[in-house]
Formats: C-alpha cells, structure tokens, sequence
C-alpha cells in the first residue's frame, strides 16, 4: 500500500495534537494534559509511544512532568533562563557566521531515509546542497543538506547566503514559518548517500556522522542536514549555544 504523502510518526502526532491544544488555549499554561494510558487509547498505539511524544515536549521545555500529579504545560518564558545545552530539543538564537564551499548542488527525489524524516512521497523534490566547513587547515567536516522544494521555490539566488550561514538562519531570513527547533541525533550511519563524505574529507579512516533537523513552532520539519567528520580522538564540538 502507498504511503500516505503526509503521514506523519505517531509519537508525532500526538505532539502535534497537544501542540495544537495549546496554541488554540484548550490547553493553557498550567493546566493538565492527557495522560500517558490515555493519549495511547486516543489514538491507538502504545504507552510507548505516548511517553516518547511525552518526553520529547518535556525536553524542549513545552511540558513538564511531575511523578504523582501527571504532566502539565509549562510556561515558556521560564526556558529563557534554562541552560540545559546537550538536549534533543533545543530553542536556539544561532547568530554566528561562517564560511562554507559549495561542492554540489542539485535536485532529488527523497532518499528513504528523507521520506521518513520528512514524511513525504517519492514524488517530492528536495535540494541536496553538498558544502565544506573549512579553516586555514583545510576541510573540517562535510555538510549534506536537504530542503523541501516546496519549502524555498527559489533557492538558486540565495545560496551565497547558505555559504555564510548556518541552515537555520537562512530559513529565518525566508518568507516562511520561521524556524524555532533543532533536533541533533548522534552515531547515525554511512548512508549510501553519504559515501562520498570521505572522499571529499580525504580520509579512507572511519568518520563520525550526525544528523541535525530544523522544525518550526509547530515542529514541522524544514530541513535535515548529516554532517560528516573524520574519526577523530579530539574533541569535536557540535554547535555552540547562545542560552
């Protein structure tokens, strides 16, 4: 059976559903939330998966869990003074600059991998924008990012910018849903789509990949970006936190 063109994971839906209650003030702040047993009967899955949507909202500081009284939404102003920095889940100001080469760009038919991310069909296009993160040294790391078409119609006259800046702050700059959410997920593996990571690294050693997703305030995915860097017993940071 074809895959539905907006189907979405069910832990996200559910987010999206209190997300939304929260938006339309059903659910203000402080008040009580479903809890887990009954999101699960809601919507039909598991108490597994209800606690991950649970747990991902609580981390990103929308929800917050108390043992014995349940979960309840939080305030957001509160997170302003949060420095938790190494989360799944973080609101970020990302003001930096810095200096990329472009290696490739073209357009793509999703790989699966996007598909599930993303949630789309076969037949969306995506930009694939292959760029180089380098210092005086030479290439530090390998950037794979990947936008909806759908998202920036025109993206050609606008990739100096991508060059200099970070994919969030280039989609702040767009006539879109401002970004608001990144997602980082570690130990990802070599995809098929990544192959070419070592030879534009020079290195035929082991490299180190992660995965970052940029979401809107109602956490629809706008881009996934895989980062590629050679293995390496030196500290590598990922991303530095303006909190």
């Amino acid at each position: 059976m074809k895959k539905h063109q907006n189907f979405k994971p069910n832990y996200m839906q559910i987010q999206d559903y209190i997300l939304y209650k929260i938006e339309s003030g059903e659910y203000p702040v402080g008040s009580k939330i479903p809890s887990e047993v009954e999101l699960a009967e809601m919507f039909s899955v598991s108490r597994i998966t209800a606690n991950k949507a649970i747990k991902e909202l609580s981390i990103m500081g929308i929800l917050e869990r108390t043992r014995g009284r349940g979960t309840f939404v939080k305030d957001f102003s509160e997170e302003k003074n949060n420095s938790k920095a190494f989360v799944s889940a973080v609101k970020l100001e990302l003001n930096a600059k810095r200096q990329h080469q472009l290696l490739q760009f073209k357009l793509i038919s999703p790989y699966p991998e996007l598909r599930e991310s993303f949630g789309s069909d076969q037949g969306d296009s995506f930009y694939e924008i292959i760029l180089a993160n380098k210092s005086a040294s030479g290439i530090e790391s390998i950037d794979y990012s990947y936008i909806p078409c759908s998202l920036v119609p025109d993206i050609l006259p606008n990739l100096d910018s991508l060059c200099n800046h970070f994919i969030f702050n280039f989609l702040k700059e767009q006539p879109i849903e401002p970004p608001k959410y990144l997602k980082i997920f570690v130990n990802i593996p070599e995809y098929s789509f990544l192959e070419s990571a070592k030879s534009f690294l020079g290195t035929e050693q082991n490299i180190n990949i992660w995965k970052t997703n940029v979401y809107d305030q109602n956490m629809k995915i706008q881009s996934c970006i895989y980062t590629a860097c050679p293995d390496s017993s030196a500290e590598t940071p990922l991303f530095t936190f303006l909190l």
